[in-house]
């Protein structure tokens, strides 16, 4: 890591230090429809921004259609834009995440069908970056560049078209990768228990592994998989970047890999997911001291550590130097929308005003929208599990360094020869450098059709 970087680090983590001396007050937070106790500061100690301005009202009247995946999500900001403009009415359609974004692709491809807004979270949004049938928000009457500088370029970017020229859904989430640490643990074995300390010490590799040979010998692991470190040490390099050219093929992922067949020879892994029942029976008896998780992870850590383990949990960065993205998801206007204009000025007001994002802070989203990293409701948060620390100056800062990430439709094909590549690379040990030259070959001949016509569509 950079000095500066760590400088960096440093300097946020004091801040944080400081305001937890002067917090006072508690509330409920929910974070992605799950709640927890947060305590809040009294004032904004960094900025006289007190009390976001509210947006001018305007005449609209009308009815939106607004498909989700939650129910959660948007009852509160559907109220607060209702109660501003009594003459517009939004129905919001719930489904399951699959059937409504299968649907959205059916109504696209039918030209009919479709709601006005899509709530289109990040996972799925390859399969719609590269057809027609959502608007373009940079062009009229949507203006969308004029709030360009209120997101981190990695947030901006993910939601433009696969050629770049078309922004198809407004940036809204973009919780970073964070590691949840027991810091209980850390101090018993003599490792740093300061959330930037520990982030600058675990940069490099040969602390991280001494870390986990340490452990080792407690019965207590740092990682759930052997080929986790080739992950973590890449985080949100995507399989292509904007030109489609393949990325998977540097130094930084041979390092990964040869960490990775270290950690499988002394095998300083647990083999359980987190996901599954025996994983999270690891957290809960304290074999397993890191969770890597993005920003909405501390309720999980919460739910699978319990009662007893209140105050022993931090989260800081990911390790190995690396900075990334997990989950986002976007707002997105259907072309088939009989209602454009009032369907961008419900999206607008959520997503790029401060009194639309109010409502979201209060909710515990991690927001993309940056001056809203300036709002008291978020700046002064902390988490009574994480030991009261100030964990949201922490998302910040990381967001802020995520790395540019681009998903195509060539994704899914790529993900399943790269896992069946490092699985093999894995199981017999083999050669990493010429490896990864095998397993982007076999990528680029699996996709290259689709890929060629991806490019012939540009010109």
């Amino acid at each position: 890591m950079r000095k500066t970087s760590i400088f960096l680090f440093m300097l946020l983590f004091a801040l944080s230090a400081a305001l937890s001396a002067c917090s006072s007050g508690s509330g409920t937070t929910p974070t992605n429809g799950n709640s927890v106790n947060s305590n809040t500061g009294g004032g904004d100690q960094g900025s006289n921004k007190s009390e976001p301005e509210p947006e001018p009202v305007k005449d609209l009247s009308g009815e939106l259609e607004l498909w989700s995946f939650n129910p959660d999500s948007f009852p509160e900001s559907i109220e607060a834009f209702e109660a501003k403009y009594p003459k517009v009415k939004i129905n919001v359609v719930v489904m399951s995440i699959a059937e409504m974004h299968e649907k959205a692709l059916t109504a696209i491809a039918s030209g009919s069908g479709g709601p006005d807004v899509l709530f289109l979270e990040g996972g799925y949004f390859r399969q719609f970056n590269a057809i027609e049938g959502l608007e373009d928000l940079l062009q009229e009457p949507y203006n969308a560049g004029q709030y360009r500088e209120h997101f981190t370029d990695a947030n901006w970017n993910r939601w433009l078209s696969i050629d770049g020229k078309r922004l198809i859904g407004m940036p809204w989430d973009m919780p970073p990768s964070v590691t949840y640490y027991r810091q209980d643990i850390m101090e018993e074995n003599g490792f740093p228990t300061d959330p930037a300390e520990l982030m600058q010490y675990m940069a490099d590799s040969n602390n991280f592994l001494n870390m986990a040979r340490t452990l080792k010998n407690k019965g207590v692991y740092l990682l759930e998989w052997r080929d986790q470190p080739v992950g973590l040490m890449n985080n949100g390099i995507s399989f292509f970047d904007k030109d489609l050219n393949y990325r998977r093929n540097t130094d930084g992922f041979v390092k990964g890999l040869d960490i990775s067949k270290q950690i499988a020879q002394e095998e300083l892994y647990l083999g359980q997911s987190i996901w599954s029942e025996e994983g999270q029976q690891a957290v809960k008896n304290g074999k397993l001291a890191f969770l890597y998780m993005g920003s909405w992870g501390a309720n999980i850590v919460q739910d699978w550590g319990g009662e007893e383990q209140t105050g022993k949990w931090r989260v800081t960065g990911l390790p190995f130097g690396a900075y990334g993205g997990n989950g986002g998801s976007v707002l997105s206007i259907l072309s088939q929308s009989k209602n454009k204009e009032l369907a961008w000025e419900f999206v607008k007001w959520n997503l790029a005003t401060d009194e639309g994002q109010l409502i979201w802070t209060k909710k515990g989203m991690m927001p993309g929208y940056k001056p809203a990293w300036e709002f008291p409701e978020f700046k002064n948060v902390r988490h009574p599990y994480l030991g009261n620390q100030n964990m949201n100056q922490l998302y910040a800062a990381l967001l802020d360094k995520v790395p540019p990430s681009f998903a195509t439709p060539l994704d899914g094909r790529a993900g399943e020869i790269w896992g069946s590549g490092i699985a093999e690379v894995m199981d017999k040990n083999l050669d990493s450098k010429a490896a990864l030259q095998k397993i982007e070959d076999d990528i680029l001949a699996a996709v290259g059709a689709e890929r060629q016509k991806l490019l012939d569509a540009r010109n």
